[in-house]
């Protein structure tokens, strides 16, 4: 009898287990769309309402970050720019960044010698002394680097700085026209979700990037957000996000640039979405397309029908898209329903499911025909967006022209080889140090984590060997590696954020005495 009951205890306690679990699933995902509407307050009070009974470690820290993206959000609706945008226009993941106004034949084919972003070309003008690039660190993360023309020699590829570093990724470097400035996007920095784009100012003193800004609302959004640009005459800013659009397609927004975006605090929902829609404004007056590099429209009838064809299929895409929004609004709404609503919800949600048939039967034979175009163009010697004599142009005579640029050829540079050795390693057990002493001269060093206690080797996580010092305030801190070069030690930087410790930091000390790394950036 009593395993009886002990057996019906634990069905029932199991049963309770399931049904909370399919209640937070069913909280977290309504969480998620409040978030990506940019109703932050309510994400958040939801997120905050999950029970984390039953939860493992990893679903606990993912509602924390949740939690933390929605805070961040938040915050951010304190600063808001409201931009004049000149044009927005959809182009395919695939191609995009060649319609940015940027020089021709500037983009390189992926791969290539210095191993960029995986997917997508490297973007490297022929006269390039100095190239930012994304590659893999050591950690496996996808960061900048930068490296260097030394006439016949290019100098080992190095990360671009610890300010723009974190054990996310950091795409699409972009310098300013005036060399002051590094856009970038990053999901591993303080942001709202996804990738944000953020801008780095030049420390001439330290001769490396600052701290970097979340550009904030409305270039960026619980969306992905990247590759962000200024036209060198200053007229307008450029970016691109998958806000607003299906998988496989972004938006290239046109603004105007701004030498100080104006901002406010926007905490109604209604008005932030209309500012993060970043609609157009309709005034061709104030718009001038010689940014753009456009060399007009172009003549040739099938290069004519292909831009009409390609123009029919985007507007199908955003289209299928608009239903597949409403669906996925209709199919969150089936969790909340009453036994009333229940029929009516469902009924809706077939009836847009037969909607979108007709539409994606006619993006296929949009596709199609957009393809025996593109067959066209092989069999006559033209092929359309390479440079020839026919070239897509988007937008001409309506608004801001997007001109495709045609790839450059392949990169070939000449690398010199890194010369850096770690001077420690990451082991099964981690190990202390048996001796803390500090060599004479310049030194740099990771510190890893400070404790009021004494740390245990459980808690090194497999870093060998660690230096332990008490500092005045009674607080035993551990340190990693000894380097003579502050780049050195950016490079082991993400090995140990990696390893579980993501404020893990570079000092600088000199004969054993601390000292501000920018003081010892400056010596060096």
């Amino acid at each position: 009898m009593k395993r009886l009951i002990l057996a019906f205890f634990l069905l029932f306690g199991a049963a309770g287990t399931l049904l909370q679990a399919q209640d937070n699933t069913r909280m977290i995902s309504r969480a998620d769309s409040l978030h990506r509407a940019c109703r932050f307050q309510e994400a958040m009070n939801l997120y905050l309402s999950v029970s984390g009974a039953g939860m493992n470690e990893a679903e606990r820290e993912s509602l924390d970050r949740k939690i933390a993206l929605s805070q961040n959000g938040l915050n951010m609706t304190e600063f808001c720019a409201d931009p004049t945008v000149v044009a927005r226009e959809r182009f395919s993941r695939k191609d995009f960044f060649q319609f940015y106004p940027l020089k021709t034949q500037a983009w390189r084919t992926s791969p290539n010698p210095l191993d960029s972003l995986s997917g997508y070309p490297l973007y490297c003008p022929k006269e390039s002394d100095i190239i930012y690039y994304t590659a893999r660190d050591k950690a496996g993360s996808l960061s900048i680097f930068v490296t260097e023309d030394l006439d016949s020699l290019w100098r080992a590829p190095r990360l671009a700085g610890e300010a723009i570093l974190s054990t996310g990724s950091e795409i699409f470097p972009m310098l300013s026209p005036d060399g002051k400035t590094l856009y970038f996007a990053s999901d591993g920095l303080f942001g709202m979700g996804g990738f944000d784009i953020y801008a780095s100012p030049w420390d001439d003193e330290t001769a490396s990037w600052g701290a970097p800004v979340n550009l904030g609302f409305p270039f960026n959004s619980p969306a992905d957000d990247f590759l962000m640009m200024d036209t060198e005459d200053g007229e307008y800013t450029l970016f691109a996000s998958n806000r607003d659009c299906s998988a496989d397609s972004v938006y290239i927004y046109v603004l105007e640039k701004e030498p100080n975006w104006g901002r406010k605090r926007v905490r109604d929902y209604k008005e932030l979405d209309r500012i993060v829609s970043l609609m157009p404004m309709n005034d061709p007056s104030r718009i001038d397309n010689a940014s753009a590099l456009s060399e007009g429209r172009p003549g040739n009838a099938n290069t004519r029908l292909y831009v009409r064809k390609m123009e029919e299929a985007r507007a199908l895409r955003d289209s299928i898209y608009r239903h597949e929004k409403v669906l996925d609004a209709l199919r969150s709404s089936l969790s909340e329903a009453t036994a009333e609503e229940l029929p009516v919800l469902t009924s809706a949600i077939s009836k847009k499911e037969e909607a979108l048939k007709p539409l994606r039967a006619l993006l296929e034979e949009t596709n199609l025909e957009i393809r025996l175009v593109e067959q066209s163009f092989l069999q006559t010697g033209v092929v359309s967006g390479a440079g020839g004599g026919d070239r897509e142009v988007v937008g001409a005579g309506l608004s801001y022209t997007f001109s495709k640029k045609p790839m450059g050829g392949k990169l070939k540079i000449k690398l010199a080889r890194p010369s850096h050795t770690p001077s420690f390693r990451v082991a099964p057990i981690g190990k202390f140090a048996t001796d803390n002493a500090l060599p004479p001269g310049l030194v740099y060093q990771i510190e890893v984590f400070s404790s009021p206690r004494h740390a245990s080797v459980e808690d090194l996580n497999g870093l060998n060997p660690v230096m332990e010092r008490l500092s005045t305030q009674l607080r035993y801190t551990y340190f990693v590696g000894t380097y003579s070069r502050y780049a050195d030690a950016l490079e082991d930087l993400n090995t140990v954020r990696c390893l579980g410790f993501p404020e893990a930091r570079i000092v600088a000390y000199r004969d054993g005495r601390g000292i501000p790394v920018r003081t010892a950036r400056q010596e060096e």
